[in-house]
């Protein structure tokens, strides 16, 4: 496989799994917190702009 292959074939990939997690807002927001990107109770994880989580202070 040459890389102009591999790259198609990559291409053709991510075009596949755009495809399918941009149907609805449902799917979107699965793939979202599948890819860990947003939490299971649909807020952003700090690592991507999210709130921080606070520090226990003692």
């Amino acid at each position: 496989m040459t890389i102009e292959e591999r790259n198609a074939e990559i291409l053709r990939l991510l075009s596949a799994r755009t495809k399918a997690n941009t149907i609805s807002r449902a799917a979107a927001r699965k793939a979202l917190i599948a890819d860990g990107i947003y939490t299971q109770k649909g807020k952003v994880r700090a690592e991507y702009g999210g709130e921080p989580k606070p520090k226990d202070v003692a």
